[in-house]
């Protein structure tokens, strides 16, 4: 078993692509993108941003473990890092486009980006669904993007990344009007989103919850009570959640023993990161990484 891949824009086949994308821009009509990259029902990571619509077909879209359903009318957005795979019925059909955050920057601010509530990983589903009736206005909007990709007119990055800030509030507009924790203020949201942020960067380091409030500027009791109110959670929980999905990764996706695992993720003690692993999924490492390889076999 390889290390699981962790792609970058250039490793996609793009008959339009243009040099002055840098590698930091893609898009194209799911059938083609699947037709000229054969590899993509393997399971990989990536390092930008993913927005997935799918107008025709159906099957499951796996990200972190999770299954989703593939319908008409299904939206996926997927943060760097993410790991996900799919299976496909034959007629699927719809948009893909990547993006990194050096692309958005060019013309806006990256915090906005991230203040977007479909890429918080702990908080809100990456998938989303688009009304019937609201289809045609997103799929359009795909399309304009789409339409200047391909006949790259003078500013055309210009009029592309105005689409897609347009796109992206859209998007925001129809998932918050569904899905987005009642009663949260726009500062607790972004103090959720930072926590989100550090404990990705720290999660290895064991680090007190106090210090994790300490980074944020505010008390350990703010902190808590930020995480009962919006998740039912405690920072702990996050933590550990964390921690848990980097070994359910290692455990799948590579040869490595459970042991180095454990040390990988710094627990001196291998039995307790046993018992915390089964305490937390109802399995040892083992026994999920036999259950998931079974399911990818079959």
């Amino acid at each position: 078993m390889k290390d699981l891949p962790v792609l970058t824009i250039s490793n996609f086949e793009d008959y339009n692509h243009c040099q002055h994308c840098g590698n930091s821009f893609y898009i194209r009509t799911f059938d083609k993108h699947l037709q000229d990259n054969l590899f993509l029902d393997k399971p990989h990571g990536h390092d930008f941003f993913i927005l997935l619509f799918i107008t025709n077909g159906s099957g499951t879209h796996s990200i972190d473990f999770k299954n989703y359903e593939i319908k008409t009318g299904s939206l996926f957005l997927l943060s760097p890092g993410q790991v996900h795979h799919w299976n496909l019925s034959s007629d699927i059909n719809g948009y893909i486009l990547f993006f990194t955050k050096e692309y958005f920057l060019l013309d806006f601010n990256y915090n906005k980006l991230l203040t977007l509530p479909f890429f918080y990983t702990h908080i809100n589903s990456p998938c989303m669904e688009i009304k019937v009736e609201d289809i045609e206005q997103v799929s359009n909007i795909f399309k304009k993007i789409d339409d200047e990709y391909l006949t790259k007119r003078r500013f055309f990055h210009d009029v592309i990344r105005l689409n897609l800030k347009m796109l992206l509030i859209e998007l925001e507009r129809k998932y918050t009007a569904n899905q987005q924790t009642p009663g949260l203020m726009q500062y607790q949201i972004n103090q959720l989103h930072k926590l989100e942020t550090l404990i990705d960067a720290h999660y290895k380091e064991h680090k007190q919850i106090s210090e994790y409030a300490d980074m944020m500027n505010i008390s350990l009791k703010q902190l808590n009570s930020l995480c009962k109110k919006a998740l039912n959670k405690t920072p702990g929980d996050l933590l550990q959640e964390r921690l848990i999905l980097e070994a359910k990764r290692l455990l799948v996706y590579s040869d490595k023993s459970v042991s180095s695992i454990a040390a990988i993720l710094n627990y001196t003690d291998n039995s307790y990161f046993i018992r915390l692993f089964r305490k937390l999924t109802s399995v040892t490492p083992e026994q999920f990484r036999t259950i998931q390889l079974s399911e990818y076999i079959n």
